[in-house]
């Protein structure tokens, strides 16, 4: 029986609730929902977890047809098996995705308020080794081992992790939490038009190449083992404001927050991991960020940024473009965890 932080009880107790806030004589309208708590009566099942969220990207380790699907709802919880990690690719970002499932709805961002996205996440990574080096050669995909040497180490919940997504579309811009064994760490990245799909024309406003994609881990920290991890990440923004802000938190405790939403940390001269170092200057999205959609699953994060985006014109992020081979992709590490009371909280008003 897996145990859960006192926090993680209180705040599922807490979910279901639509409350009005007065702050400075003001009444900003704040309504939490619970979007899926896994639980129906105890007749949640495959079906049922289709009507609320998709695999867009394929099933990745969890393939029915060859008996490696694990997922199950048995403890009114959606739990996963995925230890070890079962696929690869060394293509773009496909290799992170070893399980990824995106709501079936998406969620307004007020114009003047916040939006947050919230989860239990419990999380086991067998196989993780502390200080692990992964190995590669620079070129593009598939093409180890013709190039120059390459070698990086990697922190556990890069080997693997599991992860809440705040994820817009419509920009390519994600926050993550990735919990991994006894480590956590806040991601923000900005995904490009050939991940997202959101527009193909590269003179659009919409487009996004290595002057605005970026990925960044802002802070690792511990997490205690074998616990459940109250997880939450909030946006926010406001017509008179310069900047939009995102604040991540762990078990109640605001961990990170980042002000000017769009531009890597590096550019702004904001304290990070190093992990990793941006291409370009990047692009304010207070009012572009305007809806988003909540993802979980299982991943990795072993390839080296702009994760082998490369294309005419663009020489610096084709020359970073960095080959690894599956031996170094999977080395027996995995997850196995339990996702639960993923909400929304919509605040409007300051």
């Amino acid at each position: 029986m897996r145990s859960r932080s006192l926090f993680a009880v209180l705040a599922t107790a807490a979910l279901m609730f639509s409350a009005v806030a007065i702050v400075n004589g003001k009444s900003p309208q704040v309504t939490t929902v619970v979007y899926d708590d896994f639980s129906a009566d105890g007749g949640y099942t495959l079906a049922t977890y289709g009507t609320k969220w998709s695999n867009i990207y394929g099933l990745g380790d969890m393939d029915p047809q060859a008996g490696s699907d694990t997922r199950s709802f048995s403890d009114g919880t959606f739990a996963i098996a995925d230890a070890p990690f079962r696929t690869s690719y060394d293509f773009s970002v496909y290799d992170h995705l070893k399980y990824i499932a995106i709501s079936n709805s998406t969620f307004a961002v007020p114009t003047n308020g916040s939006l947050t996205f919230s989860s239990d996440i419990a999380a086991q990574t067998p196989g993780t080794e502390r200080h692990h080096v992964v190995h590669g050669t620079y070129g593009l995909p598939g093409s180890y081992p013709t190039g120059a040497p390459y070698k990086a180490a990697v922190l556990q919940g890069q080997q693997a992790g599991a992860v809440m997504n705040m994820v817009s579309f419509d920009t390519g811009q994600l926050f993550d939490w990735f919990i991994s064994g006894d480590r956590a760490f806040a991601l923000i990245e900005r995904l490009p038009s050939s991940v997202t799909g959101n527009t193909t024309d590269h003179s659009s406003p919409n487009w996004v190449g290595p002057e605005k994609m970026y990925t960044q881990i802002i802070v690792e920290v511990p997490a205690a083992a074998n616990v459940t991890h109250h997880v939450a990440i909030t946006y926010s923004r406001a017509p008179g404001m310069v900047s939009s802000t995102v604040e991540y938190f762990l078990d109640g405790t605001s961990i990170a927050k980042v002000n000017n939403v769009g531009i890597p940390l590096d550019r702004q001269g904001q304290s990070y991991t190093g992990i990793y170092p941006s291409l370009g200057a990047g692009e304010d999205l207070r009012t572009k960020l305007n809806s988003f959609a909540i993802g979980h699953g299982t991943f990795s994060l072993l390839d080296a940024f702009p994760f082998q985006w490369c294309e005419t014109g663009y020489p610096e992020a084709c020359a970073k473009s960095v080959s690894i081979p599956t031996s170094e992709r999977l080395f027996g590490q995995g997850v196995n965890a339990h996702f639960d009371n993923f909400s929304v909280t919509t605040k409007t008003g300051n």
